[in-house]
């Protein structure tokens, strides 16, 4: 696809989605970017290119369906994703963990995503007071080539499976799951029961795609879970 600018020179836009590869209605396509442009002669299309490279980093985050993990972009800016985790076995059994997802400016040629717990975890890799996630052990360095959103987002997960105490962020949580692993299994449970007893607070944040609970409602929810199920029924009767 060619355009010209004011100057009749034709520059080169990305080439469009061929056959076969998924386009999905993301809430990232009704957002308008409010980062910096690099300089160059395609100063103009750096928000363009950047959001077209997140488009395509939740398409691939979606075709992932990775268990008990939900994410949705921000409504102001897709450089902010909102996310929850459901742990459903092990240690952090019944665990939900709301987090946010932040991409640098300059991705994917900046850092590593940042991704912290909103509120923190009690847990040897994140940080107690920040509630951050140590991610820049496993993406020390962020290659574009071979780094996705969907893969920090899977190590985020991950962590509530395979326990790692090494450089902790909580030396607390390290020390109690390597000399006392009864003490740090009664202050997990504590961590995990205090988050669910304010499950239902309201949400800090003004942003319209903020993740928020409610309590069960049967004229509300009665239906989408119905639908939910039919459809799932649906997709195992179609294998």
């Amino acid at each position: 696809m060619m355009e010209k600018n004011n100057s009749g020179i034709k520059k080169k836009l990305p080439s469009t989605p061929q056959n076969g590869e998924e386009v999905v209605a993301s809430p990232l396509k009704a957002v308008r970017m409010t980062v910096s442009s690099p300089e160059g002669p395609l100063a103009a299309y750096g928000p363009f290119f950047l959001e077209y490279a997140l488009m395509s980093e939740y398409n691939l985050l979606r075709k992932q369906r990775l268990p008990g993990l939900y994410v949705v972009p921000s409504a102001k800016t897709p450089l902010h994703w909102f996310g929850v985790l459901f742990i459903r076995q092990g240690i952090y059994q019944e665990g939900v963990f709301k987090f946010d997802l932040n991409i640098p400016e300059n991705y994917p040629d900046g850092d590593c995503p940042k991704l912290t717990f909103t509120p923190p975890v009690f847990h040897p890799m994140v940080n107690p007071l920040t509630g951050e996630l140590e991610v820049q052990r496993t993406f020390s360095k962020w290659r574009r080539s071979s780094n996705h959103i969907w893969q920090v987002l899977l190590f985020a997960r991950r962590v509530f499976y395979r326990i790692d105490t090494a450089e902790p962020l909580n030396e607390e949580a390290a020390t109690l799951y390597d000399k006392d692993l009864d003490s740090f299994k009664v202050k997990v449970h504590e961590c995990v029961q205090s988050i669910k007893e304010h499950l239902y607070d309201p949400c800090d944040s003004d942003d319209d795609h903020a993740i928020a609970f409610s309590p069960w409602e049967e004229t509300v929810h009665g239906n989408v879970k119905l639908s939910i199920l039919n459809n799932r029924k649906e997709e195992v009767g179609g294998k």
